[in-house]
């Protein structure tokens, strides 16, 4: 997937145009090297199991926490 910088809000907020269709929004701050509008991505995205688990996992047990409310 490629994705380029349309604009930066405030200087805080990444907007980028994906090829293809849609947008993303991401924080200038998650970033380690200075944007530009026009700046090109390539962009994807990998499945992380163990951060999945950790959620799911965290979710069950508030969950139980719920329904064991008197």
């Amino acid at each position: 997937m490629r994705a380029v910088i349309d604009r930066i809000e405030d200087g805080k907020t990444a907007v980028l145009t994906v090829v293809g269709g849609g947008e993303m929004i991401i924080p200038v701050k998650q970033f380690k090297f200075k944007l530009h509008e026009g700046m090109w991505f390539d962009v994807k995205f990998n499945p992380n199991k163990k951060a999945e688990s950790k959620s799911l996992a965290r979710v069950k047990k508030l969950q139980q926490e719920l329904l064991s409310r008197p």
